[in-house]
């Protein structure tokens, strides 16, 4: 986790400084595991977050904004109650634990003068944030621990509040007052275990990376075991270890984010000291600065996943209902492929009636479609006539037949369907940011509703106006526009947040511009009504991907080396991307003249047919980034 005990001495003393004698003015719950104190500090207003959440628990001052859900839990309602107007008197903390203990002045119900305390845990999976009285009785948690979870400390309702239970680690209070030559733990002949865990055993408040950096600035390999150390090499790890502990004492702290390497936009960890042993960092302001940036970034990628993975099971839900649909179509079509079978066993039928004898299971026949006119076998219901089992050869007939013109006009709108729902799943490979996901969810979300319902959501993600500026209309139909016209969305705050989707843009030189689509209704609003008739298009071949334009400004000139970067975009979102290919790893991508590509009536979104292409074969590439040819 990435809040030691030292970072968190440091947080409390920021704390300390930034919310003295501060006065609640709002409480939040925005989730299960996090609650939100709006302090109001000499007319400013600072937002304090503190969450349980065991797999990232924090606490820090931020600047996000959270939501505040219509329906408080009972825990936020309790808060409060006996919070809102408090002041805040101090916050607390136990030697070099990860507990911060807030203590509140407020007043009761009778006007006397009462304290409260609010305690955060912040303790990775045994975190939580509990709300005691004056006499330190619990109030409530956010998560209740009985004797079932713990026999060692409950934390319940009427119960007394207890600190968590120690490790069994010295604070580094206790080495710096003793300051042998060597640590004690390293000259414990029974001490055996690796270097950097061995420091982390014994010495309280520090984290992985404080002492992989102490042990780095040392020069001696932390994948050592204490046992294989020499004497001087534990003389420079003690020397290290009491500066370490000198500038804590000197309250030397220097907020800063560390990253994996000099390119890298998401830091992977944060602490109160600049390691100076670890290359890539960057101080900030404050540990508060530092931690809202790190969670910032790593509750967006995690928020992005999660959307990706609830996108993934719904587009997987639609193709596997889709394939069974098609499945039991093809079964449709096969059996209608029958057809002319049955009306030809009928007929002979008819014709051969004197052949079949009373209740024959089975008759002969000639079969007079045959140029060797050979005999057939032809099966029989005995307790029919001859006729009447001719008649239900015949009815067989115009059953298949029925079948047939059912299910082939149903299988093309499944295999539509299949193709739709595939380019929806490249476009969730291909997607980078949330807006690319919520384009895919707005599309999904349209075509799965009935028809009469799809014309809002279409008008919400149409193109914003101003991206593709003075085109020409390529004179493509335009009945979509006159039939969003009827019903317009119910809400204009969610028109406004999806028509934020603008299509990807790369400016490949002064004047001309490649747009690509983030999902198909913008494929086909690029395609059909943004792009000038002498504007290039570019689309994967045989394959799904998205629609790229290249759009050139009056007075410049598309290059071969621009044509190029357009069609290395195309298949660099586009399905071949995850799948070999030929040609030496290059993709096929076809290009024409928007004029030449039309949309078949009644065709799913981003589907379209064109003529008069030239086919280039291309790495996928984007621009910018370094690619052998």
């Amino acid at each position: 986790m990435p809040l030691d005990g030292v970072s968190s001495r440091f947080l409390n003393k920021e704390l300390n400084y930034e919310l003295a004698n501060a006065r609640v003015d709002r409480i939040y719950q925005p989730n299960r595991f996090a609650i939100l104190l709006i302090f109001h500090v000499n007319r400013v207003q600072k937002r304090l977050l503190i969450s349980a959440n065991p797999s990232s628990p924090r606490i820090y001052l931020t600047t996000a904004e959270l939501e505040n859900p219509k329906n408080p839990p009972t825990f936020c309602m309790l808060l409060r109650k006996y919070l809102i107007g408090a002041r805040l008197k101090e916050i607390i903390q136990p030697d070099y634990e990860r507990v911060f203990k807030f203590k509140f002045s407020t007043i009761n119900e009778l006007g006397d003068p009462e304290e409260k305390y609010l305690v955060a845990e912040i303790m990775g999976r045994h975190s939580n944030i509990i709300f005691l009285n004056e006499h330190h009785k619990i109030h409530d948690a956010l998560i209740h621990v009985d004797q079932d979870v713990s026999s060692r400390r409950e934390v319940m309702p009427a119960r007394s509040y207890q600190l968590p239970p120690t490790q069994n680690k010295k604070s580094l209070d206790f080495y710096y007052e003793q300051k042998p030559a060597i640590l004690s733990f390293l000259t414990n002949s029974q001490e055996s275990s690796r270097l950097d865990k061995a420091i982390l055993n014994h010495v309280q408040g520090f984290s992985p990376l404080l002492v992989h950096s102490i042990i780095a600035a040392t020069g001696i390999e932390f994948r050592l075991h204490v046992d294989q150390l020499s004497s001087n090499q534990k003389e420079k790890l003690s020397e290290k270890f009491y500066k370490t502990c000198e500038m804590i004492k000197a309250n030397a702290d220097q907020p800063t984010l560390y990253f994996l390497d000099e390119h890298a936009n998401k830091p992977y960890d944060f602490h109160a000291f600049e390691l100076k042993s670890l290359p890539h960092r960057e101080k900030v302001s404050s540990l508060s600065v530092a931690m809202d940036v790190f969670y910032k970034l790593q509750d967006e990628e995690r928020i992005f996943e999660q959307f990706r993975q609830k996108l993934e099971r719904n587009l997987n839900q639609a193709i596997n209902r889709t394939q069974k649909r098609l499945d039991f179509h093809q079964r449709d079509f096969a059996e209608g492929e029958k057809a002319e079978q049955y009306q030809k066993l009928g007929e002979l039928l008819n014709s051969q009636l004197y052949l079949v004898q009373n209740q024959a299971t089975e008759v002969e026949l000639v079969d007079y479609y045959d140029p060797e006119q050979k005999k057939i076998k032809v099966q029989l219901k005995p307790q029919l006539s001859p006729a009447d089992n001719a008649k239900i050869f015949f009815k067989k007939y115009r059953k298949a037949q029925a079948k047939f013109k059912s299910a082939k006009r149903l299988l093309a709108l499944d295999q539509a369907e299949l193709l739709w729902l595939h380019s929806l799943n490249t476009a969730l490979e291909r997607a980078e940011v949330a807006e690319d996901l919520q384009a895919i969810k707005i599309e999904l979300d349209i075509f799965e509703k009935p028809l009469e319902n799809r014309n809002a959501a279409e008008k919400a993600v149409q193109p914003d106006q101003h991206l593709i500026k003075n085109r020409l209309n390529p004179g493509k139909p335009g009945k979509r526009k006159k039939y969003q016209q009827k019903n317009k969305p119910k809400t204009k705050q969610k028109v406004k947040s999806e028509k934020s989707l603008p299509p990807r843009k790369f400016e490949l030189a002064e004047g001309i511009t490649v747009y690509a689509g983030r999902n198909n209704i913008q494929n086909d609003q690029l395609t059909l009504r943004k792009a000038a008739a002498d504007d290039l298009w570019f689309h994967v071949k045989d394959l799904t991907g998205t629609h790229v334009i290249l759009t050139v400004q009056d007075g410049y000139t598309a290059e071969p080396q621009h044509v190029k970067k357009a069609a290395q975009i195309a298949a660099w979102y586009s399905e071949a991307n995850q799948v070999k290919t030929n040609h030496g790893g290059k993709i096929a991508v076809d290009s024409c003249l928007a004029k030449y590509v039309r949309k078949p009536k009644g065709a799913k979104p981003g589907m379209v047919i064109y003529d008069q292409h030239q086919t280039y074969y291309v790495l996928p590439k984007l621009p910018g980034e370094i690619v052998e040819n």
